[in-house]
C-alpha cells in the first residue's frame, strides 16, 4: 500500500483544487478528498512559498498519512478501513487556535479575551464548530454573518465592532505569514451612522441635590469618585486605579519639575487608553482633600474583605494598588456596582466626567502652549525643548485654580461631608492623612469600624 498527496486533477468555478490522498497498491487505487481547497498555484513547492497555516495543514496530512500506513500494516486493516479513517480528515489550522497562540502573545490580558471572543461570536453566527483563515476569505462569509447576527438582535454598532477586529486579525495572520492573501472588508458591510454628540454639562445643584438625597454609603461614595475623576484633571474609571503620584522634591519626573514648582505634588495618568499622551495635574488643599475622602470610604467598605485593592496608608495620595489585568473581573464587578449606585441619584456616568473637564478648560482663554499643556496635546519631547517655562507655571497655576472655582471642588467635598455625617459617618474625627506610624494605622481602622453598622448594601 503506498499513499500520496496531491492535488485533484478537478478544479472548482473558484479555480481552486482539493487536495487528496492518492492511495494505490497492486491492483488497487483510491482518491480521497481531505476537504482542504488551495489556489491553483499552492502545492508547487518548487515555486511558491506556502502560508505558515498551509503549511501547519500539510503537516498534518503528512502525520495522518503516516499514522494511517503504520495502522493498515499493524493492524493489518482491510482497504476499507483504511478509506474510513483516511475520510475522517484532519483538524486543520483554525483561527482561533492562531488567536491563542500567536496574535495574543504581546496583547494584555482584557484586549486578549476581547479578540478571542470575537472568534466565539462568529463561530456562533455563522454555525460552525471551528472557522478557519479560508472561511472569512470566502466572499460571502461576512455578509453571511452580518445577515445572521441581525436576524438574532445583534446591534449595528457592535456588527460592525466584530468585523473590523476580525480585520485586524486577518491582516495580522497575514504579517505573521499565515495567509498570503489580504483580507478586505466587503464595501459597504460597515454601517456608518452620525454620531449624535450630546454635550455633558455639570449642574453644582443637582450634584448637591443627589448627595442630599442619597440614603447609603455606598451612594455618597459613588458621587464622591465621581468628584474626584472631575476635578483631578477628567479621569477615567482606570485611571483612577493606575494614576502615579510624583513628589517634584524627589526629582524622579523630568516633565513634572518642568510644569510645576520644586515642592508641589503632582498626579500623572494617560489621557486615553488608546494613545499616549500623559496628563499632569498638581495636587492643591482641595484636590487632597477629595483623594483623602475618596480613600477613607475604600478604607471604610472595602479593607475588611478587599485589603488587597488598597494602597497603603503611608502612600497618602494614591487609592489603590492592584493590577486591572490580573483582577480583570473585580475590576468589572467593581465599576458596575458603582455604576449602579451612581444612576440611583445621578444621570451622569463616571465617563462622563473628562468631557466635562474638558468643557471647562474650553470656557477659559488662554495662549497656545498652555493650552497645548492643559489640553494635553504637547508631546514629552517638545516641554523638554521650552527654554523658560516659569511663565508656563504661573498660567497652569492659574488655569487650574479657575477650574476648581468653576466647578466649586471645595464646596462639595464638604456637602458630601455634611451628609455622611447626617448618615452616621464622621470623618471630621480622624484624618487618613495624619496617620503616620502602623500605631496610628490600628486606631484609624478602629475608629472607622465603628461606623460599619452604617453600611447598607
Amino acid at each position: 500500500m503506498n499513499i500520496r498527496i496531491t492535488k485533484s486533477s478537478y478544479k472548482t468555478k473558484e479555480n481552486k483544487r482539493a487536495i487528496i490522498f492518492d492511495c494505490s497498491a497492486k491492483n488497487y487505487r483510491k482518491k480521497i478528498n481531505t476537504g482542504i481547497l488551495v489556489e491553483e498555484e499552492y502545492f508547487e513547492e518548487t515555486k511558491t512559498t506556502l502560508s505558515i497555516s498551509l503549511n501547519i495543514t500539510f503537516d498534518k496530512l503528512k502525520s495522518k498519512k503516516e499514522d494511517a500506513l503504520a495502522k493498515y500494516f499493524k493492524n493489518n486493516w482491510s482497504k476499507e478501513d483504511l478509506e474510513t479513517y483516511l475520510k475522517k480528515g484532519i483538524e486543520l489550522y483554525s483561527i482561533e487556535e492562531y488567536v491563542k497562540k500567536d496574535f495574543v502573545k504581546n496583547k494584555n490580558l482584557i484586549t486578549a479575551n476581547d479578540y478571542q471572543n470575537v472568534i466565539k461570536v462568529f463561530k456562533k453566527h455563522l454555525n460552525k464548530a471551528n472557522i478557519y483563515f479560508n472561511d472569512i476569505l470566502e466572499e460571502n462569509t461576512i455578509h453571511k454573518f452580518k445577515y445572521n447576527a441581525e436576524k438574532r438582535g445583534v446591534k449595528s454598532s457592535s456588527i460592525n465592532s466584530y468585523i473590523k477586529k476580525m480585520s485586524v486579525i486577518m491582516n495580522q495572520a497575514k504579517r505573521d505569514g499565515f495567509i498570503t492573501k489580504k483580507f478586505v472588508i466587503p464595501k459597504h458591510i460597515i454601517e456608518k451612522r452620525q454620531k449624535l454628540v450630546l454635550k455633558k454639562y455639570f449642574d453644582k445643584n443637582k450634584f448637591i441635590r443627589a448627595v442630599n438625597e442619597s440614603e447609603d454609603v455606598f451612594e455618597i461614595q459613588a458621587l464622591s469618585i465621581f468628584l474626584m475623576l472631575l476635578v483631578c484633571g477628567g479621569m477615567s474609571p482606570s485611571n483612577l486605579i493606575n494614576y502615579k503620584v510624583i513628589e517634584n522634591k524627589k526629582k524622579k519626573d523630568l516633565i513634572s519639575l518642568m510644569l510645576f514648582e520644586k515642592n508641589s505634588i503632582v498626579i500623572k495618568f494617560k489621557k486615553s487608553n488608546k494613545g499616549e499622551a500623559v496628563k499632569y495635574v498638581k495636587l492643591d488643599y482641595a484636590k487632597i482633600k477629595i483623594i483623602e475622602l475618596v480613600k477613607t470610604l475604600f478604607y471604610l467598605t472595602h479593607h475588611k474583605k478587599y485589603p488587597f485593592i488598597l494602597s497603603a496608608y503611608s502612600n497618602y495620595h494614591s487609592i489603590f494598588n492592584f493590577d486591572i489585568q490580573k483582577n480583570n473581573n473585580f475590576y468589572r464587578n467593581f465599576w458596575n456596582f458603582f455604576q449602579v449606585k451612581i444612576k440611583e441619584k445621578y444621570d451622569l456616568k463616571f465617563i462622563d466626567a473628562k468631557s466635562i473637564y474638558y468643557q471647562s478648560l474650553k470656557e477659559i482663554e488662554m495662549n497656545k502652549v498652555s493650552s497645548d499643556v492643559m489640553f494635553s496635546k504637547v508631546r514629552t519631547s517638545e516641554i523638554i525643548t521650552l527654554q523658560n517655562t516659569d511663565v508656563l507655571k504661573q498660567n497652569i497655576e492659574k488655569y487650574e485654580q479657575k477650574i476648581m472655582k468653576n466647578l466649586s471642588a471645595s464646596e462639595l467635598t464638604q456637602v458630601i461631608i455634611n451628609r455622611l455625617i447626617f448618615l452616621g459617618v464622621d470623618l471630621n474625627k480622624f484624618s487618613l492623612n495624619d496617620v503616620k506610624t502602623p500605631s496610628d494605622f490600628s486606631a484609624f481602622l478602629h475608629e472607622i469600624s465603628k461606623f460599619h453598622t452604617n453600611l447598607k448594601n
